[in-house]
């Protein structure tokens, strides 16, 4: 399989027997030009191909006229434009260091850190997750205005947290490198409990993730814990070297089956052709990765709303091989893989490239299991922010890991513990899950013209 990468597509000019008649071709870099070309690779390649209706706004700006295509439940597919930094998202995580979510019920709100980025700034100043927070910029946080309140922060240069005690945070502005691999430790000596905290699938990690494996080679591990819980996915070739690194899986199982509209052939993916979409620097081979792995018959996958697109797909990826024991809350619901399309030069002339991101496949596993657009649920939801105040990643009196000893039958550890501090809340769902969340696109290419 070759590494994903942008779809070339070739536009062939009509030959016109009298150019009196007939109107001149589209000024190359015009709206027109590159929407009339947009319309083409959307009806080739989009899934939801069959929807889109004929437009005749060919003038209005690519990125509306992207938008307007779009079927109504696809809540992912976007388009950017190189080096228009207004067409990318920014998150308070790779920009500020940290997330937050907000938790309502009937009579109050409260603003609670979730994650802080190792090493960023606010760590560095000492915010901590489960601070409660109470101001933006020095403005008082309420039910209504938190969203509003971090649009605007995404802009500015430097952002100001109030915490309730009063401390001030002072949050520059900046590219945050958010490591993979949090931690990874044991939680329990008996039985060998490993845990570890992923958050995001991204190879800058591979060769942490590669030395945790092996401390725990030399344990050996009995049970082990995989916390995904805000994790948004990322390169799902990494998705495949973490499932050949923890799973008893061949590395020629079908990872991941796809379906596409008429126009373009499904598609199955074994983890070691997964693999080889590995960014440029790394080379890594399947066979390789499996000796060095942990070969686990059961896997506990701690998930929330957060939990989304690659992630999601390592869970659903093992059902067929191994036990996923899935603790926590419902998975964001990110079934669909997306392609890169890129404007030719011929089309936007000397403007800036625009690149479209539809989505093209639906994700399926080895059996056909799929379309969780809902969310993957577990069987019993267990829900974080059930009990405050939040502890830190991989304290073992976070309600997830302690729902896990329980199913592990620790019991009898866990009733000799000390008894905690947290105490149980009356709060409803939170009103903003991974306040500025955005999911990362699972990125493939599309198969070429179906024979059908």
């Amino acid at each position: 399989m070759r590494k994903p990468q942008a779809l070339v597509l070739t536009i062939f000019s009509l030959i016109f027997s009298s150019c009196e008649k007939d109107p001149p071709l589209n000024e190359p870099g015009s709206n027109e030009a590159i929407n009339e070309w947009t319309m083409a690779q959307m009806r080739q390649y989009y899934y939801w191909n069959e929807k889109i209706t004929q437009k005749n706004n060919y003038q209005q700006a690519p990125d509306l006229f992207f938008k307007s295509l779009l079927f109504q439940d696809d809540h992912y597919s976007s388009i950017l434009q190189t080096l228009n930094s207004d067409t990318y998202g920014n998150t308070l995580t790779n920009t500020f260091g940290f997330d937050m979510v907000q938790l309502q019920n009937q009579s109050e709100t409260i603003q609670l850190v979730t994650q802080v980025v190792p090493f960023s700034e606010g760590d560095l100043m000492g915010l901590k997750r489960g601070d409660s927070i109470s101001h933006i910029n020095n403005e008082p946080i309420d039910h209504s205005n938190l969203k509003s309140l971090l649009s605007k922060s995404l802009l500015l240069p430097a952002m100001h947290l109030t915490r309730n005690d009063g401390k001030i945070f002072h949050l520059p502005s900046s590219y945050i490198s958010q490591p993979v691999l949090y931690t990874a430790k044991l939680i329990s000596s008996s039985p060998t409990v490993g845990y570890m905290f992923l958050s995001q699938f991204d190879f800058s990690g591979a060769y942490s993730l590669l030395e945790a494996v092996q401390n725990f080679k030399s344990q050996p591990i009995q049970e082990f814990i995989v916390d995904l819980r805000y994790n948004p996915g990322g390169q799902v070739a990494f998705a495949s070297f973490c499932a050949l690194l923890l799973a008893d899986i061949k590395e020629n199982d079908v990872f991941a089956r796809y379906r596409g509209n008429k126009n373009i052939k499904n598609r199955e993916d074994s983890f070691a052709s997964t693999l080889q979409g590995q960014p440029d620097g790394y080379s890594f081979a399947a066979d390789e990765v499996l000796k060095q792995g942990l070969h686990l018959k059961r896997i506990y996958m701690l998930t929330g709303p957060n939990t989304a697109s690659a992630a999601e797909m390592l869970i659903n990826g093992l059902k067929p091989y191994v036990e996923i024991i899935q603790v926590g809350d419902k998975t964001f619901g990110k079934d669909m893989a997306s392609t890169t399309i890129v404007t030719p030069e011929d089309i936007r002339g000397t403007e800036r490239a625009w690149h479209l991101v539809p989505m093209i496949y639906k994700i399926y596993n080895k059996v056909g299991q799929g379309d969780y657009s809902d969310g993957i649920a577990p069987s019993k939801v267990t829900d974080e922010f059930a009990f405050l105040p939040l502890v830190p990643v991989g304290d073992t009196r976070d309600p997830l890991i302690q729902e896990v000893l329980k199913k592990i039958g620790m019991k009898n550890m866990l009733a000799k513990r000390p008894i905690t501090t947290i105490e149980p809340t009356h709060m409803l769902k939170p009103k903003y899950i991974g306040s500025s969340y955005q999911a990362i696109p699972v990125e493939v290419s599309a198969q070429g013209k179906s024979d059908k």
